[in-house]
């Protein structure tokens, strides 16, 4: 044995020897025994037996009840009437535009428009000074006078020289310029006449109207300015478009092309372009700050050939646009129906979930539990989402409180009353407008509008502090 550094003994035992006992462990433990505290360890045990065995004796009443089924709200997937759609970009184009000109030259007097003013047919815009053209038309007026008063001398004359050559009073010659001279008063007085209708006209055209029904922009010369006349180098005064009805352009593949015809000769249509055309295909149409597809045009025009750069045709509907909200040359979405009316199943979109690439909803069966439901989705529809197979009619499908569910699990299911009242009767653009008969009849194999498997519309984000509580 020997001493540490702070006192204490260190015993060294030999390797593989019997550990010897430790003196101060002996101490520790005798010390212990000596306290008044260890006689009371004993009877603080026997009390604490006591209580737990009357702990468990109690009444079966006093354990806590279960939970409650989560609270969730749900509604009942609904059929609904709908139609496939293409989609595009297109461009709208005014139906008329107008550029206004100066016909004849003069000091710009006045102009009787505001900028942007919706314009009508013969309303006057500018007055250009018109008191030159109005003297020179006088002037014409008055040559057309004295070109008529010779022609009377030169007629009478000529009556007399008429009764006179019989008798030989006048002579051939004579009477052959007499004949001469009634011809060129005729004609100068022709002279005369045109020469003051195109002074009229001049004094006309120092008064310009609208030629058509529109928008103008603004004026482009100001009161006091010298503006030029001409056939083609007249002065630019300002721009009138007609924006209603409004022109939309829109280009289509050749594939599309060919199966827009495919399905119409199906159909028993003709597969010719002028079909398609006479058609009167409903066109949806849409801005960039619409949801949904509220403006209807009508097509009206496809292009006699494709082009052999892009491989496209261009298509034109015509856009009542009585209200003229949507704008000439605007960027807008196009959607052109491929596929005649068929029933199919909607639900919201918020009432699917994602479970990595498979879509599902929680449906509610007779015995108020929650089933799992795996989707095969269709194309979006609004704020809806058509449903091909997973779900029947009338199935209650939760659409609240989807993070509160579990599967297989018992919930307490209320309507959502929300959702019931802005429901509309029909999916938002499913069959809104008509499609004519002779529109395509069968929908193309793969839906254009549908959302890929990983939708981010899929229910998967953290649930709001209604649904927490």
């Amino acid at each position: 044995m020997r001493s540490t550094a702070f006192g204490r003994p260190r015993i060294s035992v030999p390797l593989g020897g019997p550990k010897p006992p430790n003196p101060f462990r002996r101490a520790t433990r005798a010390a212990v025994e000596r306290s008044p505290f260890s006689a009371r360890r004993g009877a603080f045990g026997l009390l604490s037996l006591l209580l737990l065995g009357a702990t468990g004796c109690g009444d079966s009443e006093s354990q806590p009840a279960p939970p409650a089924p989560p609270q969730v709200t749900f509604v009942e997937a609904a059929a609904v009437e709908t139609v496939d759609y293409d989609e595009y970009l297109g461009r709208t184009e005014a139906s008329e535009t107008v550029e206004v000109r100066s016909r004849v030259y003069g000091y710009l007097k006045s102009v009787e428009f505001r900028d942007g003013d919706l314009v009508k047919t013969g309303q006057l815009l500018y007055s250009i000074e018109p008191e030159d053209y109005q003297a020179a038309h006088q002037q014409s007026l008055s040559r057309v006078v004295v070109a008529e008063s010779r022609a009377v001398t030169a007629k009478a004359k000529l009556a007399r020289s008429k009764q006179l050559l019989p008798v030989g009073a006048v002579s051939q010659e004579e009477y052959d310029e007499d004949v001469a001279v009634v011809k060129e008063t005729d004609a100068t007085i022709a002279a005369a006449k045109a020469d003051a209708a195109r002074s009229e006209l001049d004094l006309k055209y120092t008064q310009l109207t609208s030629p058509i029904d529109g928008q103008i922009d603004r004026t482009l010369i100001t009161p006091g300015n010298l503006v030029t006349g001409g056939m083609t180098d007249g002065t630019l005064l300002a721009r009138i478009v007609k924006t209603s009805p409004l022109y939309v352009y829109f280009d289509i593949d050749e594939a599309s092309l060919l199966r827009y015809r495919r399905l119409r000769a199906e159909s028993g249509s003709e597969r010719s372009i002028e079909a398609l055309r006479d058609a009167k295909i409903p066109v949806g149409v849409r801005m960039d700050d619409e949801t949904d597809f509220p403006h209807i045009a009508q097509l009206d025009f496809v292009e006699n050939r494709l082009s052999e750069s892009s491989g496209t045709i261009k298509l034109r509907a015509v856009l009542e646009n009585a209200d003229r909200e949507v704008p000439a040359g605007a960027f807008v979405r196009v959607r052109m129906p491929a596929s005649a009316p068929y029933q199919a199943i909607a639900i919201p979109e918020r009432a699917i979930a994602t479970d990595q690439s498979v879509k599902f909803v929680y449906v509610i069966d007779d015995q108020g539990v929650a089933r799992r439901r795996n989707l095969t989705l269709g194309p979006a529809r609004g704020s809806d989402r058509l449903v091909l197979a997973g779900v029947e009619p009338g199935e209650r499908v939760v659409v609240g409180g989807l993070q509160r569910v579990r599967p297989d699990k018992a919930v307490d299911a209320r309507p959502d009353t929300a959702a019931a009242a802005k429901a509309p009767a029909t999916v938002p653009g499913a069959a809104s407008t008509t499609v004519p008969a002779t529109a395509p009849d069968a929908a193309p194999a793969t839906a254009p509008d549908a959302a890929p498997a990983t939708s981010p519309a899929a229910v998967t984000t953290p649930p709001s502090s209604s649904e927490a509580k």
